[in-house]
């Protein structure tokens, strides 16, 4: 059973992706000096994606809150859905 504070980092990285989302988005539309102020807003939108995401992954190695009270099989079965729902394409090996 995920803790409380795994659902708080779940929420924070969720918001993070969808402001690195908007903000990427508003990119295609803007000409010169004000795409620049834009490519600016993705590029920290995007670093606290990834900050969202480590932290995430971090608690959930240092704390095992997802891996109370299951079997061997379920822990092994619930790491890969974690990492799929956190990586996304991300995890792929890339064959």
């Amino acid at each position: 059973m995920p803790c409380d504070e795994w659902c708080r980092l779940v929420e924070r990285y969720r918001s993070a992706v969808a402001t690195y989302s908007e903000a990427v988005r508003a990119l295609g539309v803007l000409p010169g000096p004000a795409f620049n102020e834009v490519w600016q807003r993705v590029e920290r939108a995007r670093f606290k994606c990834d900050r969202g995401r480590a932290d995430l992954l971090h608690h959930e190695h240092d704390h095992g809150c997802l891996d109370a009270g299951q079997s061997d099989a379920e822990r092994e079965m619930s790491a890969i859905d974690t990492e799929e729902l956190v990586l996304g394409d991300q995890g792929q090996s890339g064959g």
